[in-house]
């Protein structure tokens, strides 16, 4: 990565460990820089508008400016490809609790970072 990355993509699901993410890739994107947050809607369900709003409503109050995402599908495959597409220098993404389930199925964080091109950020 270089010393300041300018492609960031930002993993967002509306969590307490999404939001600390966003907050991250906020302070890290700095002049130059830009932002992409991404908001996967798993397969099968519908568009919900609602964590994108919250994420530019948060950025707003920053003075940061992004664009926004919703793909749909596998949410690791989704941040990877979203990265590749965008040629990101940078994926930042939020770690949540480490419950059994997580652990035998796997995290998005942990795909995010075995999958990327990039170098990854995963925020407590």
């Amino acid at each position: 990565m270089a010393a300041q990355a300018r492609r960031i993509v930002v993993g967002y699901d509306d969590s307490e460990s999404a939001q600390r993410a966003l907050d991250r890739a906020a302070d890290l994107a700095g002049y130059g820089s830009t932002l992409t947050v991404v908001s996967v809607a798993p397969a099968g369900e519908g568009y919900a508008a609602g964590p994108l709003e919250r994420a530019r409503e948060r950025l707003l109050r920053r003075h940061v400016s992004a664009t926004y995402l919703q793909p749909v599908g596998e949410p690791a495959d989704e941040l990877v490809g979203a990265a590749q597409k965008l040629d990101a220098d940078l994926v930042v993404v939020g770690r949540r609790s480490r419950s059994l389930r997580r652990l035998v199925l796997g995290s998005v964080s942990a795909g995010v970072a075995r999958q990327a091109p990039c170098d990854v950020l995963i925020v407590r």
